[in-house]
């Protein structure tokens, strides 16, 4: 019993983390903002409030402060402990006229045979490498058709994922200005068609609903006066869900252009009489 109450809480906590929606709020005027929130808690913000970064500042400060102070400390552990004595060359000769002559006379015996033993590793190694050089590298094997097999398999999953993004509260406030009155009325002519148009795109691929767009002209304006507000919307459960369907998608298209060739067996029959 005690076993279904866990499985249920922790079903029941995946449930509710899916159902959860990340909220991005874009805002551009002459202090342009973005922020990402799960719920009523802010994951990210862009540009960061001073607040935050005079904490990021402080916990820097007492980074580096507990550093030094570590490093101190091993400096003066280093200080304490005693040099240790150096050897003379009295003490290495002696060491050395010490060791006995046998010693000597097999060593001078070996190093021959080692030095063959390195050469000829040594030898190996240059062959190998000379061989790596000569084989001739795997070509990518890229056509047409597998390129066109990958996006035919990856474009259900993304105009999918578009949809479910959705896209609330845009509001578009633009007052076209500039330094001359032609230069304004062609930047009006163009801003109105691009925005028009892109509203189309918008409606057509994503679950968007525009509130405002208003795009005016003034002639006695200098510059531009731009505000845009909107906010995008996406389910979690509905973002882990078309991603999964566009890796399987496309491990699918990649296993059938990276096929193994199967060796046939050949079944070998037992020669007349040998049973016998």
């Amino acid at each position: 019993m005690i076993g279904w109450i866990i499985f249920g809480s922790i079903l029941l906590i995946l449930i509710i983390i899916l159902s959860l929606s990340v909220t991005v709020t874009a805002i551009y005027d002459a202090d342009p903002e973005v922020r990402i929130k799960i719920l009523c808690f802010t994951v990210l913000k862009i540009p960061a409030d001073p607040k935050t970064l005079e904490k990021k500042k402080l916990r820097q400060k007492k980074k580096e402060e507990r550093e030094r102070k570590k490093l101190e400390k091993q400096q003066k552990k280093a200080a304490r402990k005693k040099p240790e004595k150096v050897k003379t060359g009295t003490d290495s000769a002696a060491e050395a006229g010490s060791e006995p002559a046998e010693k000597t006379a097999d060593d001078a015996a070996e190093k021959p045979a080692e030095n063959t033993t390195e050469q000829s590793n040594a030898a190996e190694t240059v062959k190998k490498r000379r061989e790596k050089v000569k084989a001739p590298k795997n070509k990518l094997n890229i056509s047409l058709d597998m390129i066109m097999d990958y996006v035919r398999s990856a474009s259900p999953p993304i105009k999918r994922l578009f949809k479910k993004i959705r896209i609330r509260d845009v509001y578009i406030d633009w007052v076209v200005g500039s330094d001359e009155a032609g230069k304004t009325a062609v930047k009006y002519g163009g801003l109105c068609t691009a925005f028009y148009s892109l509203q189309e795109w918008l409606t057509t691929y994503f679950d968007c609903k525009i509130k405002e767009i208003n795009i005016e002209a003034d002639f006695q304006a200098e510059k531009d006066d731009i505000f845009i507000y909107a906010v995008w919307k996406l389910r979690i459960g509905a973002a882990l869900g078309c991603v999964l369907w566009l890796g399987i998608r496309v491990l699918k298209t990649f296993l059938k252009y990276n096929k193994k060739p199967q060796a046939h067996k050949v079944k070998m029959k037992p020669a007349a009489g040998r049973g016998r």
